[in-house]
């Protein structure tokens, strides 16, 4: 076993080994977290074109899994509900062992996400978990997209391309169309939700603005699965205009929605970061996580108080350490207002 950062490999006949026909890609975890994934999978097509790589991600997360370029299978493990506990793992496993692996990464970090790998009989384990036999030391601070791409660099296979890239939705093109039906000027999306709470601008604020830009002209759309139903309730209320609120569909339905925006707003948080996979522009609120862990395109804007005690959570803590979450409260709509304003007002180059 290789341990540390200066864990290596090289693919193919100059490292020795064979090209992989089958690789998989492990990283059960949050739906930006699958989007994150997008250029080490780009790097691996690219290294093997004819290997079929599949990813082994969250419900929440297939939708977008599948729409990520080089990704020719999604295996879901759901590791909260139907495949919880060890004979859930077991039979992931099961299921795994049958495509035949030759190599896996395993980007996120966890035990359980090693031990997924080595029940699927990959002899080359590369990656942050236990029970990898090429552990490699997990970076600290880096961008979320470094995290795979050096993992497949390790594997034999590196890339300097970063961008966030998804493929354009099929298959839900009534719906959106539907959704959409009577919709006049820009369509602005706006994601009031997140996994934290503290990640979450405050929803009078998401009115405050919902109400400019439908001022000016644009339909607005609320987005959000089924917990945030209140949380878009309560922006439509506070908006005090005609808003599209679609909360509670989903992922699949989101992204076929997102990918007619013309905007998106929102905090850090999974249907952002799938946003911008789409190219769509995106200006993104934040206040405990750090901007600086995100690869920004000429589209993408982040807004950010730059407080005293920001950063202050990897991913963002569920209250706020000084109980004031001012890194949010502080952010004012006007400001929100105005830079969502230029971004629309932006050319398409």
């Amino acid at each position: 076993m290789t341990s540390g950062s200066d864990a290596a490999g090289t693919g193919g006949p100059a490292g020795g080994r064979a090209d992989p026909a089958r690789i998989l890609v492990v990283h059960p975890a949050f739906l930006g977290d699958t989007v994150f994934l997008g250029p080490a999978v780009r790097a691996l097509k690219a290294r093997w074109p004819d290997a079929r790589i599949a990813l082994v991600v969250t419900p929440r997360g297939a939708p977008a899994a599948e729409l990520l370029p080089g990704c020719d299978e999604v295996v879901v493990f759901d590791k909260r509900r139907a495949d919880r506990g060890v004979s859930g793992a077991m039979r992931v496993g099961a299921r795994l062992r049958a495509l035949s692996p030759e190599l896996a990464l395993v980007s996120h970090p966890s035990p359980r996400s090693g031990a997924i790998a080595w029940l699927s009989g990959a002899p080359r384990r590369v990656g942050y978990a236990p029970l990898c036999n090429e552990r490699v030391r997990e970076p600290r601070g880096r961008p979320f997209v470094d995290l795979a791409l050096r993992l497949a660099a390790v594997a034999g296979a590196p890339s300097e391309d970063r961008s966030l890239r998804l493929l354009p939705p099929a298959g839900r093109e009534s719906y959106a169309g539907e959704v959409l039906r009577g919709a006049s000027g820009p369509v602005v999306g706006l994601v009031p939700g997140a996994e934290w709470a503290t990640k979450r601008w405050p929803a009078a604020a998401y009115g405050a603005l919902a109400a400019d830009l439908a001022g000016r002209g644009a339909s607005v759309l609320l987005l959000g699965g089924p917990s945030e139903r209140p949380l878009c309730a309560e922006v439509a209320a506070a908006a005090r205009v005609p808003v599209r609120d679609t909360a509670g569909n989903s992922i699949a339905e989101a992204l076929a929605l997102l990918a007619r925006c013309d905007l998106v707003v929102g905090g850090d948080t999974g249907l952002v970061h799938c946003a911008r996979g789409l190219g769509r522009p995106t200006l993104m609120l934040f206040g405990p996580t750090d901007p600086g862990r995100h690869l920004l395109g000429p589209r993408e804007r982040a807004m950010t108080l730059d407080l005293e005690c920001q950063p202050c959570h990897e991913h963002g803590p569920r209250r706020c350490p000084l109980g004031h979450h001012h890194c949010m409260t502080l952010l004012s709509a006007a400001a929100v207002a105005q830079a969502a304003r230029a971004l629309l007002d932006a050319p398409r180059g």
